[in-house]
């Protein structure tokens, strides 16, 4: 039980790292937002669709790691597959450029 409560602290400290990381460099709209492409790929190409960070994807993005962290765990066998996706999200990031992202 202590070793599940253990993987889960990690992976919430993780997460909120990478979310300070990404707002910090974001700098309220006046920073980059390649953290954010490059860690939470699938909540930029929301915004990308929207035109905002919606709270919608900000909660994608406060559980897209620990999803990962459940795939990994459970199914080790696809950890390739969601390299491999989670890379393509992120080129598709960079791809597809606006003014506000």
């Amino acid at each position: 039980m202590l070793l599940i409560r253990m993987k889960i602290v990690k992976t919430l400290i993780v997460t909120f790292l990478c979310l300070f990381g990404a707002i910090f460099f974001a700098g309220g709209g006046h920073g980059t937002y390649i953290f954010a492409k490059i860690f939470f790929p699938y909540t930029m190409l929301l915004a990308k669709l929207t035109g905002e960070i919606s709270f919608i994807g900000f909660m994608f993005a406060i559980v897209q790691i620990p999803i990962y962290a459940g795939v990994l765990e459970k199914m080790l066998k696809y950890k390739y597959y969601l390299i491999i996706l989670h890379l393509f999200a992120v080129i598709l990031c960079f791809y597809f450029k606006n003014d506000l992202f």
